[in-house]
């Protein structure tokens, strides 16, 4: 056994490190948003009743000037307007990263979506925490699944979901 980790320790001191492909996303995956509107819901957990509510949610993408490597996302809800929003939603040119998300992984999915998963940290409830979302792509479909996990725990939970339609 010490030999075997002997041998290992040799190996990656002569061969350098093992490195995994890093995960990125193309600007093809979020071009595919611009266009009509989505339609669709947002349902999220209510922190006060612990129950999730869905309330309609629409999304308009937009290119962002000439900035080819980000997206204007003006969100709507018709029963809330008040609530209504708009960023800008800007991609690393290496395309590992989605604002201040990390992408983590990107997957081609047999129905011609892309499911790309991100992380970042943050601050949810007045606790520290991570916050991996996990998208999914393709021209007819788009959803954004929102989880956190506090700082010393060991479990995600879901926290809100997009799922549009056009």
């Amino acid at each position: 056994m010490k030999t075997l980790i002997f041998a290992l320790l040799l190996s990656s001191q002569v061969f350098g490190p093992v490195r995994v492909k890093e995960a990125r996303i193309e600007r093809d995956d979020l071009q595919i948003l611009a266009g009509a509107q989505w339609t669709g819901t947002l349902t999220y957990l209510d922190y006060r009743s612990k129950k999730k509510v869905s309330i309609p949610a629409n999304l308009t993408v937009k290119p962002n000037g000439e900035d080819k490597w980000s997206w204007v996302f003006e969100y709507q809800y018709p029963d809330e307007p008040q609530a209504n929003s708009r960023e800008i939603v800007r991609l690393s040119k290496d395309g590992r990263s989605i604002n201040d998300e990390v992408v983590l992984e990107r997957a081609n999915l047999p129905d011609n979506t892309v499911r790309v998963v991100t992380e970042k940290k943050g601050e949810d409830n007045n606790r520290s925490a991570n916050f991996r979302y996990t998208y999914s792509l393709n021209p007819k479909s788009f959803s954004i699944k929102k989880e956190v996990r506090y700082e010393n725990e060991t479990q995600f939970f879901e926290r809100n979901g997009y799922d549009w339609k056009r």
